[in-house]
């Protein structure tokens, strides 16, 4: 494999991106002025060319192998930093900033061309827990160049006072120019052997399964199908919405698990409200870090199906048979077996991922559905203050892709003493999203207060 080739992991989300599906991931801080003025888009822009140094981990792009015989190549993207700068309209409304940034969500980076863009919205007004003018800061990625572990080191390179390049954990190097051709002519001859290999070694595995017991491969038992279960659309509405940590840290129950309780709880009620049921066997999607798993590149994220358990009335309850069940389930995404498939997997030809991840299939209304929401939590360990030209750092948040027949995503970032929800849907399936979000706040104050 050569050293600049993307890991078949890292090598899905551009193929899932190529689909139609949008993959990318963003991400944003928001910093407060106080009482002073917010500094200007040309302020903040130079802020980030003094520091271009940072940016040089994300400067590469998406080199593609003749016939996709071979998985993508990073190259090097030599276009300056100020390329990839975007200065929003000052004086935007908070409301008006995230129906912006909502647009962007819509607007899929080619990577071969641009993968990654800074947006900067200076001087927005209205921003919940500011006390002066807002700068917000969106950083927009191909999720093949980037994922969530890497956002504490992102956000102290964009934004320490004295910052070191980003630094993201299996990102292979960029060539300045790869010869793709050998690359792709090796993958077209190695695809009946690398097929028959991992048929062969899948069939190992199984025997060795049923010769030792335990769990087998990770799966999805079908969950009961709701409104937010169905095709999305291209359009896209998001909120964020900042918390005060007191409401999200209680002892003997962790962070996500007080969160999807709340997510839980809304979510029931948001049925109620279009009268709609509530299914008993409510879940979400919750992603978790593999760090150990080098085999999944950059992209060191698994994912498991947690119960939200609706049917327990008692909130104190509710939130400990969540958390009992997200403990039990945290482990899956990392299980020797879980590690075993992927490294099987990886040695599939790069044609069997195209033609698995390449095209988005037609919607299926009768075809299960594995859960009724998303969530992505990540916690910011940072090791120095973050600030902007007069502003201080309030919040951050992010939002994973909205998954192609689940409407509705959740996303948690805890960055220093903040804490922030963000919530993401296709408006047409949730046209009353500030509904919604001011149920879930409504939940996260009523589980503070019953698990006080």
């Amino acid at each position: 494999m050569h050293a600049a080739q993307l890991v078949a992991n890292d090598a899905v989300y551009y193929y899932l991106a190529r689909s139609g599906r949008n993959t990318d991931w963003p991400m944003w801080w928001v910093f407060d002025s106080a009482d002073g003025p917010a500094p200007t888009a040309q302020e903040v822009v130079a802020h980030f060319t003094t520091r271009a140094a940072v940016f040089e981990p994300l400067r590469r792009r998406i080199h593609e192998a003749p016939g996709g015989f071979a998985h993508p190549f990073w190259v090097a993207d030599d276009s300056p930093v100020e390329d990839h700068l975007v200065a929003h309209p000052a004086g935007m409304t908070w409301a008006a900033c995230q129906h912006a940034m909502a647009e962007l969500l819509i607007e899929q980076l080619d990577a071969r061309e641009c993968a990654w863009r800074l947006h900067i919205f200076p001087d927005v007004s209205g921003i919940d827990t500011l006390t002066g003018a807002g700068t917000v800061v969106l950083m927009h990625t191909s999720h093949a160049l980037m994922a969530g572990p890497a956002m504490t080191s992102l956000s102290e390179a964009l934004f320490a006072a004295t910052p070191a390049p980003v630094h993201i954990d299996g990102q292979p190097a960029a060539a300045q120019r790869v010869r793709a051709w050998p690359a792709a002519v090796a993958g077209a001859l190695s695809t009946p052997w690398r097929l028959a290999r991992f048929i062969g070694a899948v069939g190992r595995e199984n025997r060795n399964i049923a010769r030792d017991g335990g769990e087998g491969w990770l799966t999805q038992r079908p969950r009961t199908k709701t409104a937010l279960n169905r095709r999305v659309g291209r359009g896209r509405a998001m909120r964020t919405v900042p918390l005060d940590v007191s409401a999200v840290r209680v002892p003997g129950v962790t962070v996500t698990a007080v969160g999807l309780t709340a997510i839980s709880l809304a979510m029931q009620r948001y049925f109620g409200k279009h009268d709609a049921p509530c299914p008993d066997d409510l879940a979400a999607y919750v992603t978790i870090a593999v760090p150990e798993a080098t085999v999944m590149g950059v992209n060191r994220v698994g994912a498991d199906v947690i119960d939200l358990h609706p049917g327990e009335s008692g909130l104190a309850d509710r939130a400990r048979a969540v958390d009992a069940t997200l403990r039990a389930r945290r482990g899956s995404a990392s299980s020797p077996r879980e590690l075993i498939r992927l490294g099987l997997v990886d040695g599939l030809p790069s044609r069997s991922y195209r033609a698995r991840f390449g095209t988005l299939p037609a919607a299926d209304p009768n075809a299960p559905d594995p859960a009724h929401t998303i969530l992505t939590s990540i916690r910011c360990e940072l090791s120095a203050e973050l600030s902007l030209p007069g502003s201080r750092f309030r919040f951050a948040g992010m939002l994973p892709p909205v998954y192609p027949d689940i409407a509705l995503a959740h996303s948690f970032v805890g960055a220093d003493k903040a804490f922030a929800v963000s919530v993401a849907c296709d408006p047409d399936i949730v046209p009353d999203l500030d509904t919604y979000c001011d149920l879930l706040v409504d939940a996260f104050g009523e589980l503070a207060a019953a698990l006080a």
